[in-house]
């Protein structure tokens, strides 16, 4: 089953959409290039969290 999250601008995201999102904001806000390893560190960190951290994480910044 797949849940869908509405957010703020009225566009609805499934986990791994939130997941892409979050990852793509880290990635601007640091403005480096990560290295491989550390990206993939980040995003398994970031699919182990539940939807609501992740919203969260975007309200945040």
């Amino acid at each position: 089953m797949v849940y869908l999250y509405k957010m703020a601008n009225n566009t609805y995201m499934n986990h791994k959409e939130l997941v892409d999102r979050v990852s793509a904001h880290l990635f601007k806000q640091s403005g480096k290039i990560e290295s491989r390893n550390s990206w993939n560190a980040m995003r398994n960190y970031l699919e182990k969290l539940d939807d609501l951290q992740l919203m969260a994480m975007l309200k945040e910044n």
